[in-house]
This record gives structure tokens, sequence and C-alpha cells, in this order.
């Protein structure tokens, strides 16, 4: 341990600050397309109320809570991949609905693209989930080696 000199805990120190700009970088990337995903779903079920009629793609068509019960059909779940924690999507096909036939057996392509949108979203979130659990481990790892240099001194 007594080979470690401060330059060397101060080049670790620099490329720990220069992983967490790139993770805040990658993370305000995974927001924006968030953003993008959700606005181009929702213009697309516009289109589509628009298309069907207001009636036809409406919050009355979805289920209401004396609905029969059903899962979702996508879950997120934790896993351990080389000792890091990561939130990873899995289909459910236990007792799963498609959503697509709560509007019709007929809906316009518009409600498939956002449908494709959402779930899209979805993975941001996940994508933006596991770029916070990384940039809260390297804020851990900057304050250790902030606190080892102050120990050193």
């Amino acid at each position: 341990m007594d080979d470690i000199t401060m330059s060397d805990i101060n080049d670790l120190l620099d490329k720990t600050l220069l992983k967490q700009l790139y993770l805040i970088e990658e993370k305000l990337q995974s927001e924006v397309n968030i953003e993008k995903c959700i606005n181009n779903g929702c213009y697309n079920l516009a289109k589509s109320r628009y298309i069907m009629g207001q009636t036809s793609v409406s919050k009355e068509r979805l289920p209401l809570e004396a609905s029969t019960e059903f899962s979702a059909s996508t879950l997120c779940e934790e896993t351990d991949q080389d000792n890091v924690k990561q939130f990873q999507l899995i289909d459910n096909d236990v007792n799963t609905i498609n959503p697509m036939h709560w509007f019709g057996v007929l809906v316009p392509q518009n409600l498939h693209k956002a449908k494709d949108l959402f779930k899209n979203a979805l993975n941001y979130v996940v994508e933006c989930a596991n770029i916070q659990m990384q940039l809260n481990e390297n804020s851990k790892n900057i304050e250790c080696l902030k606190i080892y240099m102050e120990s050193i001194h």
C-alpha cells in the first residue's frame, strides 16, 4: 500500500470523474430519448383516435377495477452481471392480455406505432435506471478516493 503515490490517486480520481461526466451525458441522452418516444407515442395515439373516432380510443375502453385480473406483459427484474446490479426487461407469458384488443380487432397502424414507441420508452427508462445506478456507484468511489487522499496527508 505504501507504493501508491499521490499522483496515482489523482490519476484514478481524474478517470473516475471523467467516467462520471460520460455517464451523465449518457443519462441525459436516454432522458431525451424517453421524451421523444412518449411525445411520438402520444401523437400516434391522437392520430388513431382521430381515425377511429373519439369513443373508440378513450379511457372508457380501458379495464376497470371490476375487470378480470391479468398480468403485465413486460416485467422488470434485477439481475447481477459480473457483480454489477442492473435492471432488465423480461416478457411475461403468464395470464397476459394484448391491450390492442381493447380497441377492436382492426386498429390503425398508428395505434401499433404508438405501442412500439411506448415499449421503446420503457426500454429507455430501464437504461436510464441502470445508468443512474452506475452514477451512484461512481459517486461512492469518488468519495472514497477523496477520503483516502485526506487520510494520507
